[in-house]
């Protein structure tokens, strides 16, 4: 009687064990779901996009910010996103947001060129209000700008007090880096 217990069990187990091996053999053989590559805020902050859609609002193309859009809506079907992203990259919203983007892309290159040109940022910031948020941090690089202008014009002095005509000279020569720079 011991002894049929103890094959009943040996069965038991040997039955548990073959029965765990096929679901787990079942599970690794089932279609593993694929994600998408990418997501859609990759898609909507993607440097081309952000690019194309500047250029567009540089010239006033709203039928080249479309392209865009729709290049970025057929990225995201090819891509095999969700159909609640693809919905949102049709959306208003979307198109809202890829703009917002770009005209603050065009404040940041509005801002270098007038660091490097050692002009003011007022007109600027005005232009973008998109970008209020970076108007700190684009003060406090012409703070620092000025700042190097100001040593420029001290070294030129020779460690005295800067006059006008060597605050001049100092900006001739900033000015003069920058077009050399453009130049290259």
């Amino acid at each position: 009687m011991k002894i049929l217990i103890a094959i009943a069990i040996i069965i038991a187990i040997g039955a548990t064990f073959w029965f765990t091996s096929q679901n787990q053999e079942e599970t690794l053989n089932e279609p593993v779901a694929m994600l998408p590559v990418i997501t859609r805020e990759q898609i909507l902050t993607a440097s081309d996009l952000v690019e194309g859609v500047k250029q567009a609002l540089k010239q006033d193309d709203e039928k080249a910010i479309e392209q865009w859009l729709d290049r970025a809506l057929a990225l995201a079907k090819e891509a095999g996103i969700a159909q609640e992203d693809i919905n949102f990259i049709q959306s208003d919203s979307a198109r809202d947001y890829v703009i917002f983007q770009a005209k603050r892309s065009q404040f940041n290159d509005a801002v270098e060129q007038a660091y490097y040109e050692l002009q003011g940022i007022d007109a600027i910031k005005a232009a973008y209000p998109q970008a209020e948020d970076l108007f700190a941090s684009a003060d406090k690089l012409i703070i620092e700008r000025d700042k190097i202008i100001e040593e420029i014009a001290t070294e030129l002095a020779d460690g005295n007090t800067p006059t006008n005509a060597e605050r001049q000279a100092a900006r001739q020569q900033w000015l003069k880096r920058y077009n050399e720079k453009q130049n290259q």
